[in-house]
């Protein structure tokens, strides 16, 4: 095991996933745009985001089996397959003019369907980068760097987009896969332990029921992944309605991109405050302080559903969502044993991003009639539901000693 934070794997590691996220912020933007160029519709937007998603519905087999395996090579692999896929989409449009929605939706679905062992992969991976004492700050320092990377790869899409092509900032995206599965391949990672449960479950499905388990011998890891239903069902709409909102304002795809940029802004100074008060602030109560606040972000953009408040509203949303995801990483860390990582995260994960290709396919009819800011007041109620749920559920459960899932639930 590492015995320093700063050991050469988890540089390695940082940067990938830097420049990765820098790609992915350039397609998602593009995407979004070169769709609502081609459409002039918000709900055509909204099915394609939901395309995307959709296949996390099978993701805790996929966790099942990346429990089996060496971490490493399901990361590469779906690199190599969702940048190939984005430089073809990239290509045909550049070729085309146009791309038929029929193939950006399949397009969306296969790399979904790609994504799916790569998320439970590098969430699990975290614990054999950096030694125990470190995994706070390695968290925080992953998820703040990452949306420095998303930051600029913001900026970038908004330029590449409004001054050259939307196919050309997908391209970039592809290459970003391209060049992590070149990186991923210099990262080290040592094996894992073997699950301490006696014997073997049959099948994955078996697997996928002893990952529950674990999970259920926790009140907080049952509850997560409701709260992060109801706050990616919230999400969705809003992710889906900002862009119109802002054409309609009298912005284009750099005011959207500048919305995403302050929402950075927010997410990396939190990071970066994380890291800082990493093990003196429980990771339990840091989630409800970025819940709270994210709830009253929303609440301002519902009242006042203009630019001069959004942007604002945006450093404040951010920060709440750095509050949330890397205090999040450390406690499943903490409390799940790392043979179970890849299905626990792999179920949360399910769970949680349900919840936006089931909310975007029941708005989609509704985004283009609907008055756009109450979107804002839906993610607002939804999140304030999440705080009120996670204040129950720290509060009422016994607190175990921090063991980093060495046998804590089991």
């Amino acid at each position: 095991m590492p015995t320093t934070l700063w050991n050469r794997s988890f540089t390695v590691w940082l940067i990938a996933a830097a420049q990765s996220q820098f790609g992915s912020a350039v397609a998602a933007l593009a995407l979004s745009f070169l769709v609502l160029h081609q459409t002039g519709s918000a709900g055509q937007m909204a099915l394609t985001l939901a395309c995307t998603l959709l296949p996390n519905l099978l993701m805790p087999l996929a966790g099942a089996l990346v429990d089996r395996w060496n971490l490493k090579g399901p990361i590469v692999a779906s690199d190599l397959i969702r940048g190939g896929l984005q430089f073809g989409v990239g290509a045909a449009a550049l070729l085309w003019g146009e791309v038929p929605l029929t193939v950006i939706n399949a397009v969306a679905v296969l790399t979904g369907l790609a994504g799916l062992f790569a998320s439970p992969a590098s969430s699990a991976a975290v614990p054999l980068l950096v030694p125990t004492p470190s995994l706070a700050r390695a968290n925080a320092l992953i998820g703040s760097v990452s949306r420095g990377a998303w930051l600029l790869g913001t900026l970038t899409g908004g330029w590449i987009v409004t001054h050259w092509s939307a196919p050309l900032a997908i391209i970039v995206d592809g290459l970003s896969f391209l060049v992590m599965a070149a990186l991923m391949s210099l990262v080290t990672l040592p094996d894992r332990a073997a699950p301490v449960t006696p014997g073997r479950p049959a099948g994955l499905f078996g697997e996928v029921r002893a990952g529950l388990g674990v999970m259920a011998r926790s009140r907080v890891l049952m509850l997560a992944p409701v709260i992060a239903l109801l706050l990616n069902a919230g999400l969705a709409p809003v992710t889906a309605a900002l862009p119109k909102l802002f054409a309609s304002n009298g912005g284009n795809a750099a005011g959207y991109g500048t919305f995403l940029v302050l929402e950075s802004v927010g997410v990396m100074v939190s990071g970066a405050l994380v890291a800082l008060l990493a093990g003196r602030l429980a990771s339990r109560d840091l989630i409800a302080a970025g819940l709270g606040v994210t709830a009253a972000a929303y609440g301002v953009m519902w009242g006042w559903p203009q630019p001069a408040a959004l942007l604002p509203a945006a450093v404040v949303l951010g920060f709440g969502f750095g509050l949330i995801n890397a205090p999040f990483q450390t406690l499943m860390h903490e409390l799940v044993p790392q043979a179970f990582l890849g299905r626990v995260f792999s179920v949360l994960g399910m769970v949680s991003t349900v919840g936006m290709p089931v909310s975007l396919l029941l708005v989609a009819p509704l985004l283009d009639r609907a008055p756009l800011p109450l979107w804002f007041a839906v993610a607002g109620a939804a999140q304030g539901l999440g705080f009120l749920a996670w204040l129950w559920a720290a509060q009422t459960e016994h607190r175990p000693v921090s063991g980093t899932g060495k046998g804590a639930l089991l």
